[in-house]
């Protein structure tokens, strides 16, 4: 399957771009700033003079865009114009520097995998350094809307039958009293079918609160973007960085750019935890997820330590162990607090084998050398709510 230019990259992106009279150079700089690279159509309409002005100014700003064209899937495969409407598409496009891919759909129900699936192929075919882009419900929709009876087959069918170059999918999980019980149990299902697939994930996750959701605060966005990571993931984008209009059912508000077009707290928060993440995506991009563990109490979806984790022990509640590894098989291993609410101070010790620890510093992306009892096999460390860590095990 080709590999889109995008996806051989850590992706940091989001849902709603500023819209069409907000799009301008001040407003793409102030995108870049924050530590985005690539760019999602705005929350509204979408033209081609729109898609290349928003192209135009990414190539300035060192970003790249994923256009939204209705035109994408507007012909079934049995129409005679379906190929020489792609075509179209693709000449209006390909050609401009900044391109990443192509907006398909947001919550497809399976009814609709043979139009992707033909989609997506045509566009692999004819323009394989750009993304055709797909974004798929949450284990929290119900079956009418995923068409099928559980999600799991949602997403086997899905991979099956559209052959994705990557999956993306959003779970919001923050609510007002509490977090959803499933966010895990997602990442599990998507995770599993992805390596067996060998297709990366990317996942969207909250910052604007609407609804049921709350605020989310720097835990909150920490807690987000690490378990992410721990699970493998080779990106991670927000809903949304503009603040949609106000819808009563909804009421959108206060997203990373306000509903006043103010920068939020928010936006200095993730300035920072972007470029930390920048740092650490570099040795992300070369791993594979080899198993995730959690210490009690145990989230729906996931499994405690066993015989084949690096670790063998952990003395501390609401820990998630992330296993991954490198092609030169060296093992690496993210450590993030599950908790929202508390610092916490663990012990963790390994398997025998392990002598050496190194921690990949967020500051530079550099291994430096961990506090590591090799005569004890223990790793102690401490986190901030939410907070994750990744090490290297020699």
């Amino acid at each position: 399957m080709p590999q889109p230019n995008i996806c051989k990259e850590f992706i940091i992106s989001f849902w709603c771009a500023p819209p069409a009279e907000e799009t301008n150079l001040e407003r793409y700089r102030e995108i870049a700033e924050c530590g985005f690279n690539v760019v999602l159509p705005p929350c509204g309409a979408w033209s081609v003079d729109l898609n290349r002005q928003i192209l135009d100014l990414c190539q300035k700003t060192g970003l790249r865009a994923i256009v939204g064209d209705g035109r994408v899937l507007a012909k079934q495969p049995d129409d005679p114009d379906f190929a020489r409407n792609l075509e179209a598409v693709i000449a209006d496009y390909a050609k401009h520097p900044a391109l990443a891919g192509y907006f398909l759909v947001d919550e497809p129900s399976a009814s609709a995998f043979p139009l992707l699936g033909a989609v997506n192929r045509y566009l692999l075919q004819k323009d394989p350094k750009h993304l055709p882009y797909i974004n798929l419900f949450p284990n929290y929709a119900n079956e009418q809307q995923l068409g099928t009876r559980t999600y799991d087959e949602h997403i086997s069918r899905y991979i099956k039958e559209v052959q994705p170059a990557l999956v993306s999918w959003d779970h919001y999980a923050l609510f007002e009293g509490g977090e959803r019980d499933i966010y895990f149990e997602n990442l599990e299902i998507v995770r599993r079918h992805c390596l067996q697939a060998r297709v990366p994930f990317v996942q969207i996750v909250l910052t604007v609160p609407h609804g049921p959701y709350r605020d989310p605060d720097e835990a909150d966005l920490r807690w987000q973007a690490y378990t992410t990571l721990a699970y493998g993931a080779k990106g991670i984008l927000w809903f949304t960085y503009w603040t949609p209009p106000y819808d009563p059912q909804w009421r959108f508000r206060n997203a990373i750019i306000n509903e006043k077009g103010i920068p939020s707290t928010k936006y200095t928060i993730l300035k920072d935890l972007h470029g930390r993440i920048r740092n650490v995506s570099r040795t992300q991009m070369r791993l594979r997820s080899m198993g995730v563990y959690h210490t009690p109490p145990l989230p729906k979806g996931t499994v405690g330590l066993d015989s084949r984790s690096p670790v063998t022990e952990c003395d501390t509640e609401d820990i998630l162990l992330g296993w991954l590894r490198d092609g030169q098989r060296r093992d690496y291993l993210w450590v993030v607090n599950r908790s929202l609410r508390q610092n916490r101070r663990a012990t963790l010790r390994l398997r025998a084998s392990v002598r050496e620890l190194g921690e990949v510093n967020q500051g530079d992306g550099l291994v430096q050398p961990a506090s590591y009892d090799a005569s004890r096999r223990c790793l102690q460390i401490t986190l901030l709510p939410g907070e994750g860590r990744l090490f290297v095990l020699a």
